[in-house]
C-alpha cells in the first residue's frame, strides 16, 4: 500500500519543534510492512491543510495524519478531514463517553470545550486515547484509509500500537513480516555494510542502517508466506550478522546500552560508583535510566573542581600538579577514590576537556579520559571525540558505558576499538565471580607500558613485586607477547 504522512503544526513548520513524529510513524510503518513514500507537514491553517489533504488522498493508499485533535481553537484537523472528503461532523456518544471518563477517573471538572473532540467525520470509526482526551480515527474511503492520531507523542503511541497496527495488519493478512533490530555500539556504517557485503542476504529480507552518536542501529526485516518462513530467514541473516559484527552488538530491539550494562552488573553482582568530571553526571543519569538501577549502582560523585577531586576522591595534588586534571593517572585515582568512598565492588571516572574553550595543543577541546578500578587493577582509556561541548559529552558517556559493557563480558583485551593505557594494582574486594582486567604482562627486565620500552629492576615485575627465575626461553616468550599487545593497544585517541 502506498503510504504517505501528514505532519500538522505550526510549530514543526516555523522549526520551534523537531518533527520527531513523523520519525516514529515511519519507523513503525516500514516494520509492520507499511513503507512510507511521502512526508509532508503544514501549519495550524485552514486552508494549507485541506489543500494538503486534498492532493494526498488520491496519491496514497493509506494517509496517516497527526496533530490537531485537541480542543482548542487552533486544532482543526478534524473539520479540514471533514471538509476534504466532504463527509459532516458528526456527534458520537462512545467518543464522548470516554472523554467524560478521562476526566472523572482523574476527579477533574468536565470542560465543555473538550467534548468538541467527540465530533468526528461522518463514518469515521473513533480509535480510543487512553492517555488523553482527543481520540484517534480510523476513516475508511474509497481504496484508501485515513488514520488520525493525536500529536502528543506518548498518546500517538499508544493509540498506533494498540488500535492502529494490528488494523493494518488485517489490512494485508497474506503478508507476513517478521524484524529485528540490531543495536550496535563502537562501530561505523560503513563498517557494518562492509560486514553486510560478505553475507548472503536472501531477496526475502531487507536491512536499513540508522545511525546515532557513536550507535548504529541495523533492521532486518522479512517478509514469508508463513510465519516461520519469515522467522527462518530473519534468524538466518542475524546469526550470521551478530557473528561479523562481534561484541559491537550489545542488544536488540528496545533494549538500551544501559540496560544491557545493568543485567550484567546483576548477574555478576557487581556494584558500581562513577565519579564525573567533564560528564558533569549524566554517566550517572544514563546509568539510573535503566529500572531497577538501585541494585548495582551505588552513587556518583561530579568532581568538577580540583578541590573536590582532592578532598573527595583522594586524588594526590601532586599527581593533580604534575599530569593536570585530564590525564590517565588522575582518571585512575578518581575511579579507586569514588569506588573507595562508596564501598562498590567497580569504580569509574571520566575526565576531559569538553569545550568550546579550555583545549591546549596537548589536551585540545574532546580529550576525554575513562578510568576503571575493580579492584585487582585500575585501567584507563585515551578518547579523542570532536564535535560541539553536548556531542563531547555524549559520545564519552556513552563509550564509557560501552567500555564497562566489554569488560564484563569479555575482559578489556577483547574490547573493541577503544585504547588502553598501563594499570595498577590494587587490594582484592568486592563480591561475586572476580572480574580480570589483563593487561599486557611485562617481561622481567623490560616492561611495556603505552607503547614503550621502561626498565625494571632485574627479578622484579612492574608492580615491584619479586618474581620466580624463568627460563631464556620463557622470558623471550613473555617480551614477544607484551610488544604484541602494545602494539593491538597503542596510546592515542580513539
Amino acid at each position: 500500500m502506498r503510504t504517505e504522512i501528514l505532519t500538522i503544526g505550526s510549530e514543526l513548520t516555523s522549526g520551534a519543534t523537531v518533527n520527531t513524529n513523523a520519525a516514529y510513524l515511519a519507523r513503525r510503518l516500514a516494520e509492520a510492512g507499511f513503507p512510507c513514500a511521502r512526508q509532508v507537514a503544514v501549519p495550524d491553517e485552514r486552508e494549507p491543510l485541506v489543500e494538503a489533504l486534498r492532493q494526498a488522498l488520491p496519491r496514497c493508499e493509506l494517509l496517516v495524519t497527526t496533530g490537531g485533535l485537541g480542543p482548542t481553537f487552533d486544532d482543526i484537523t478534524m473539520a479540514a478531514v471533514a471538509e476534504a472528503v466532504q463527509r459532516p461532523l458528526v456527534y458520537v456518544p462512545s467518543a464522548a463517553a470516554a472523554i467524560r471518563r478521562f476526566y472523572t477517573r482523574r476527579h477533574r471538572r468536565l470542560q465543555r470545550a473538550a467534548l468538541r473532540q467527540a465530533y468526528l467525520p461522518r463514518g469515521a470509526v473513533p480509535l480510543p486515547n487512553p492517555l488523553g482526551t482527543a481520540p484517534g480515527i480510523w476513516l475508511p474511503l474509497d481504496g484508501m484509509v485515513l488514520v488520525a492520531l493525536p500529536g502528543v507523542p506518548r498518546e500517538l503511541h499508544a493509540i498506533l500500537d494498540r488500535h492502529v497496527l494490528p488494523r493494518l495488519r488485517r489490512l494485508a493478512p497474506s503478508r507476513i513480516l517478521e524484524g529485528r533490530t540490531l543495536r550496535t555500539v563502537g562501530i561505523v556504517e560503513l563498517a557494518i555494510e562492509a560486514a553486510l557485503r560478505r553475507i548472503r542476504i536472501p531477496p526475502s529480507v531487507s536491512v536499513g542502517l540508522y545511525p546515532h552518536l557513536r550507535a548504529v542501529d541495523v533492521r532486518l526485516t522479512a517478509t514469508g508466506r508463513s510465519r516461520g518462513e519469515a522467522r527462518g530467514a530473519l534468524a538466518t541473516v542475524e546469526a550470521a550478522l551478530r557473528k561479523a559484527l562481534g561484541a559491537a552488538v550489545y542488544g536488540t530491539d528496545e533494549e538500551t546500552l544501559e540496560g544491557v550494562l545493568g543485567a550484567q552488573l546483576v548477574r555478576r553482582r557487581k556494584t558500581l560508583a562513577v565519579a564525573e568530571s567533564c560528564t558533569g553526571g549524566l554517566l550517572a543519569a544514563r546509568i539510573t535510566d535503566a529500572p531497577g538501577s538501585s541494585r548495582y549502582f551505588l552513587g556518583a560523585v561530579v568532581a568538577y573542581h580540583n578541590d573536590v577531586k582532592r578532598r573527595s576522591l583522594g586524588v594526590p595534588a601532586a599527581t593533580l600538579a604534575r599530569h593536570g586534571a585530564v590525564s590517565a593517572q588522575v582518571a585512575k585515582q578518581m575511579a579507586q577514590g569514588v569506588r573507595r568512598l562508596a564501598g562498590s565492588d567497580m569504580g569509574m571516572a571520566v575526565t576531559g576537556v569538553a569545550g568550546p574553550s579550555g583545549g591546549t595543543r596537548r589536551k585540545p577541546v574532546g580529550l576525554v579520559y575513562v578510568g576503571l578500578a575493580d579492584g585487582r587493577r585500575t585501567l584507563s582509556r585515551r578518547y579523542q571525540f570532536f564535535g560541539d561541548r553536548s556531542a563531547v559529552r555524549a559520545q564519552a558517556v556513552q563509550l564509557a558505558l560501552d567500555w564497562l559493557r566489554r569488560c564484563l563480558a569479555a575482559g578489556p583485551a577483547a574490547a573493541h576499538p577503544h585504547r588502553l593505557s598501563s594499570a595498577s594494582g590494587l587490594r582484592a574486594g568486592g563480591g561475586g565471580p572476580p572480574l580480570r582486567l589483563p593487561v599486557p604482562c611485562p617481561a622481567r627486565q623490560t616492561g611495556v607500558t603505552r607503547g614503550h620500552s621502561v626498565a625494571r629492576p632485574p627479578g622484579r615485575c612492574s608492580a615491584g613485586r619479586r618474581v620466580p627465575a624463568r627460563s631464556e626461553r620463557a622470558r623471550a616468550t613473555s617480551r614477544a607477547r607484551a610488544l604484541a599487545a602494545a602494539r593491538r593497544f597503542p596510546a592515542g585517541g580513539a
